[in-house]
């Protein structure tokens, strides 16, 4: 122990003299030193957990003794069942009849259902954070990990962000194994894999890659190994903080990686040859790769008919684009491209911004900056009032700007049927990097007009190209063109003429479905039934 603690001093001397070594300093502790063993007595054990958990009220001691074998048990308050620890642990070392030879005869009786060996500090710190028992005996370097714990969690409830009528309704909630068991619910073979490691040097976060082996392109796993791997942070508790550590282009707005709460959504990519990356913790699941297209797919699409998902999707694509562009293109033609309106409307339209005393494109970038303040309110506000405080304050605005005449009747439509359009879509984060350009393409347009919007759009969609998520175009199926993955573009062609998985993913199986088509049954003739 005082070995142990003259080591730490002179580290903290060396740290006041190589302050920019303060990194390497601050992570060379004993949650970084797997090598070093567990004494074997139980003095010189309790004596540094004692030192390294100190001002942890919530760990809790306990020693029992075994015929004269000394035992001793680690844990932390409110992440264990005491129920268990009672019935599992503390009454079959009661009904010892002599004294344990080892600590592999004390394991042999406990009645948990997972038991496991660890030999280094770093193990015992990991265990006992992760919520379980340690159990060490007097005299062995050995120590039990009793998989015994009950982290609080909350029940699994309905998908509120992705919400649909049809199909499953069950959410990812905060807990990974819960997640992971409702993967393994809808496959139900060995060749889902999930990989884990640890993330964060103090949160020791766990993180799972889960991929279907067979189907999923190897490298492709590989990459997301590589890029979780290279990740030295202090703590990962979120899945946004994941998603910008490892995604392709950090300074683009559009989203490279795809979240989901859903445990159906994530099944239909797995089996179309994409992984998850799921976190401890994170109520949600991250997809890749991920095209612009799949932002623009709702999971409702998949439990309807495949006549009406061509209606829903071009329309979706309409709201998509209507959400950038419908306010510039406003601006533009009232400002300068007059002559392209008909002139009933034009008439119409300079009849209702006459005595406005604002320039179009100042009357659009105030109203537009007022919508997105109330959608913001409505969102922080509970949800019993949100929507409605979003919705009166949006109409009692509107109506009070154009009575005041602060603003003509038709901005207040555009702007309105703006954000209509953007509701329509089902993904939040794509959403909400269309509610940053569209200010761009109306800042734009009301400097140059049609011809800035022409530019700006091309921009825009050579950045789209450009774009990569883990190595797979960003905008396949479209650029690169590939006829066989535009059944799920645009439409959504019936499951029976679904027969092979998205070729932009490279999957080892491409086919996916090997059903024949329906047919109509052959009716016997007359002569037949004569």
């Amino acid at each position: 122990m005082f070995l142990t603690l003259k080591k730490r001093g002179k580290k903290a001397k060396d740290l006041e003299n190589h302050p920019d070594d303060r990194l390497t300093s601050l992570v060379d502790t004993s949650w970084h030193q797997p090598d070093e063993p567990l004494p074997s007595r139980l003095e010189g054990l309790r004596g540094w957990i004692e030192g390294e958990w100190q001002h942890c009220d919530d760990l809790l001691l306990r020693e029992v003794d075994v015929h004269g074998t000394r035992v001793l048990l680690i844990w932390l308050r409110g992440l264990v069942d005491l129920a268990r620890i009672e019935e599992g642990v503390l009454q079959p070392l009661e009904t010892l009849s002599r004294r344990p030879s080892d600590i592999r005869q004390i394991g042999s009786v406990l009645h948990t259902i997972h038991i496991s060996w660890i030999r280094t500090w770093y193990e015992l710190n990991t265990a006992v954070s992760d919520g379980q028992v340690v159990l060490h005996v007097d005299g062995s370097k050995l120590a039990l990990v009793l998989d015994i714990s009950n982290p609080p969690v909350r029940a699994i409830e309905k998908a509120e962000n992705e919400p649909t009528i049809e199909g499953p309704q069950e959410a990812f909630i905060e807990h990974l194994d819960l997640n992971i068991a409702l993967l393994r619910k809808r496959i139900r073979s060995p060749r889902l894999k999930v990989e884990s490691m640890r993330i964060g040097v103090y949160s020791k976060t766990t993180v799972c890659i889960t991929y279907i082996e067979g189907i999923a392109k190897p490298t492709l796993v590989d990459e997301a190994r590589k890029r979780l791997r290279k990740i030295s942070i202090d703590g990962v508790n979120d899945i946004n903080k994941l998603r910008e550590l490892i995604g392709d282009a950090p300074h683009t707005l559009f989203p490279t990686t795809e979240e989901t709460e859903r445990p159906d959504r994530v099944t239909g990519s797995l089996l179309q040859g994409r992984i998850s990356i799921m976190l401890d913790g994170a109520p949600t699941s991250l997809m890749v790769p991920a095209q612009f297209i799949n932002f623009l797919a709702s999971a409702e699409d998949y439990y309807m008919n495949y006549t009406l998902t061509l209606f829903i999707r071009i329309l979706r694509h309409i709201a998509y684009w209507s959400s950038l562009m419908l306010p510039s293109l406003y601006v533009a033609l009232l400002s300068y491209n007059q002559d392209l309106i008909p002139t009933p409307l034009l008439v119409s339209v300079q009849a209702q911004h006459r005595g406005i005393p604002f320039p179009t494109i100042l009357e659009a970038l105030v109203m537009m900056c007022t919508f997105e303040a109330l959608r913001e309110a409505g969102t922080r506000l509970p949800r019993s009032v949100g929507q409605s405080v979003s919705i009166v304050g949006t109409l009692i605005v509107g109506d009070a700007a154009v009575r005041a005449g602060l603003v003509s009747p038709g901005m207040v439509i555009v702007v309105s049927g703006t954000g209509v359009a953007s509701f329509a879509l089902p993904a939040y984060g794509f959403v909400n990097s269309s509610r940053i350009i569209q200010f761009v393409f109306v800042i734009i347009a009301g400097i140059f007009g049609l011809v800035g919007i022409v530019i700006l759009g091309l921009v825009l969609v050579t950045h789209l190209v450009s774009l990569r998520s883990f190595g797979v175009p960003y905008m396949a199926p479209i650029a690169p063109f590939t006829w066989s993955d535009m059944k799920d573009m645009f439409i959504r062609v019936p499951w029976f003429a679904t027969r092979q998985r998205p070729d932009q993913l490279e999957p080892i199986d491409r086919v996916s479905n090997r059903t024949p088509a329906p047919r109509a049954p052959n009716h016997p003739s007359n002569e037949d039934q004569s």
